[in-house]
């Protein structure tokens, strides 16, 4: 079933910041929105380094009123806190707290932001609504960087969805800049803590890995929180813990010459240390990137390990497949549970082979926790 977890579209000035990077490899965005480009414009998105106050606030409606304790909307949420944690090791922080500790009444019946696929308009007019209640009962919001807007179970805003504040337009709520909120649907009762993984990586600039349209899995399977949020091995991808600080040049080899190559012994990139991301640069916006990935911590129920290579491409937009995982053909039948891209990690002895672009990566060797890849760009 197809679930709103995507960022709305907002206009955004053109980007003017990165993560620090200069490295050959470091591809940048193309366009202003979500995308896997190294440069990110933290006027627009939230920078991810750091402690990050959450605000989380609890709305119902009046054709729905608060169902149950709040204490359990909070309890189901809260877990993406450690979760994000261990994902940027431990470079991320999120300290919610609730911003009033009841339910607030919105102005509206539930059918008038948009439900499942709000506007931008729409989606605004429900964050004002929200905060402009919570100030009214009391709430600092100017204590906050980041709101969680958590709807009543029984309301009709099934979807969940980011919202970006416009800079020549904010919203100013008593004295208060509004920049960045994560509004949560009835999905948060499917999806768990990982929606929220999901929708906070949108705030740092990330997109979404899955297809708008057709399989939605086709790209990236379950390799990644951002494509699938109940995939078997959630974990961002190596390239965007590296687009988001967690990752430095240091812990990246990089290929970019032709007639080149380089082996890099990989540590799974849900461990902390270690080489992350073993390179190859083929285009002004695009790159080859193999990384190790493990039965452990975020990922500890995957489907397979081993070598995980995929094409990254930062000219392709939302949705469209910004990254690809490439299949392995000698890989083992999916069991139940799990698709063919969930099993597409590379094996000692194994060789992928891109002929029109003239990359080949060859796993030469693998432990519990690393494995050596050699990465050859003719």
């Amino acid at each position: 079933m197809l679930l709103a977890l995507t960022a709305t579209a907002v206009p955004a000035p053109r980007a003017h910041a990165v993560n620090g990077s200069t490295s050959p490899c470091a591809l940048q965005g193309q366009g202003t929105t979500v995308n896997e480009g190294q440069n990110t414009d933290y006027t627009q998105f939230l920078d991810p380094l750091g402690v990050k106050n959450v605000g989380v606030v609890y709305v119902d409606f009046p054709d729905a009123a608060g169902a149950g304790d709040v204490a359990d909307y909070y309890n189901l949420l809260t877990p993406a806190a450690d979760w994000v944690w261990n994902a940027s090791y431990g470079k991320t922080g999120l300290s919610m707290r609730p911003v009033v500790n009841r339910w607030i009444r919105m102005p509206s019946a539930s059918n008038a932001y948009g439900t499942s696929s709000p506007t931008y308009q729409q989606h605004t007019r429900y964050v004002t609504d929200a905060l402009r209640a919570a100030a009214d009962a009391g709430a600092d919001l100017a204590r906050y960087d980041l709101f969680y807007i958590v709807s009543t179970a029984h309301s009709q805003v099934s979807g969940s969805h980011t919202w970006y504040w416009t800079p020549t337009q904010p919203i100013v709520i008593k004295g208060a800049t509004i920049r960045w909120a994560v509004t949560f649907g009835t999905d948060m009762w499917h999806w768990g803590h990982k929606v929220a993984a999901h929708e906070t990586a949108h705030v740092f600039g990330a997109p979404d890995l899955y297809a708008f349209s057709g399989d939605q899995h086709r790209y990236a399977g379950g390799w990644d929180v951002m494509g699938h949020v109940a995939g078997a091995a959630p974990q961002y991808f190596g390239w965007l813990s590296w687009k988001f600080g967690w990752t430095g040049d240091d812990q990246t080899v990089c290929v970019w010459q032709n007639r080149t190559q380089n082996t890099a012994t990989l540590n799974g990139v849900e461990y902390v240390g270690g080489t992350k991301l073993l390179v190859v640069r083929t285009g002004a916006t695009t790159a080859y990137v193999a990384e190790a990935r493990r039965k452990a911590h975020n990922d500890s129920g995957a489907c397979s390990s081993g070598v995980v290579i995929y094409k990254v491409d930062t000219s392709v937009t939302n949705g469209q497949g910004p990254i690809r995982v490439v299949p392995n053909p000698d890989a083992a039948a999916p069991p139940a549970g799990c698709g063919t891209l969930d099993m597409a990690s590379w094996q000692p002895g194994q060789t992928f082979y891109d002929r029109a672009a003239n990359v080949q990566f060859t796993v030469r060797s693998a432990d519990a926790h690393n494995s050596t890849v050699n990465a050859i760009k003719w």
